[in-house]
């Protein structure tokens, strides 16, 4: 009979993958990532099939970690200065409080390994929180500048204002709120 598998390994080679990939990117070897999680590179095949599908559920964890930090009081019935703002907010201390998770998620975004599969369950994560976001943004901007503003602006300023935040800690809220401001104004008619 085979042993239980342990949700504490599994969370290990998570977290591992997690640091690795926010260094090296995916080209992190399974080898590496097992030396991180204390855990013989076997293992690491036990609990996920491939490399492929370590990543994903990597992927998997850090959007569920991110869609709770942006979702959990979003401002639906508010105007959209507001949603953005709360989402900006959100963003920006979940950033900050995980700045490992941030950067291994900025590599897996961009990588050719998640699937598609994967990242439309990913998308669903946040539920209503994009949808209506999205929806309120038409009313103000050209609807097929969305997925530009949301998915490449903001997240840039987003990274330039948390680098500046993190080298002038400070100057936090300033930068917090002139980082919002500059996207608030870029995205008006």
């Amino acid at each position: 009979m085979a042993r239980p598998l342990s949700e504490a390994k599994r969370d290990a080679i998570l977290a591992a993958a997690a640091q690795l990939v926010a260094a090296q990117g995916v080209g992190a070897s399974t080898a590496q990532i097992a030396k991180a999680a204390k855990v013989a590179e076997g293992t690491v095949f036990t609990y996920f099939e491939t490399k492929d599908a370590l990543l994903n559920a990597l992927f998997v964890r850090l959007e569920e970690r991110l869609a709770l930090a942006v979702g959990g009081t979003f401002p639906a019935n508010a105007e959209i200065r507001e949603q953005l703002h709360h989402v900006w907010n959100a963003l920006l201390v979940w950033g900050a409080a995980h700045p490992i998770d941030r950067m291994a998620l900025r590599q897996l975004k961009v990588s050719e390994r998640i699937t598609d599969c994967t990242r439309t369950h990913c998308a669903g994560l946040f539920g209503t929180t994009l949808q209506t976001l999205e929806a309120s943004l038409a009313r103000h901007i050209d609807p097929e500048r969305i997925p530009f503003y949301l998915g490449r602006v903001l997240i840039s300023l987003l990274e330039t204002t948390l680098e500046a935040m993190a080298a002038q800690p400070e100057q936090r809220d300033t930068l917090q709120q002139a980082g919002f401001d500059l996207f608030w104004k870029g995205i008006q008619r």
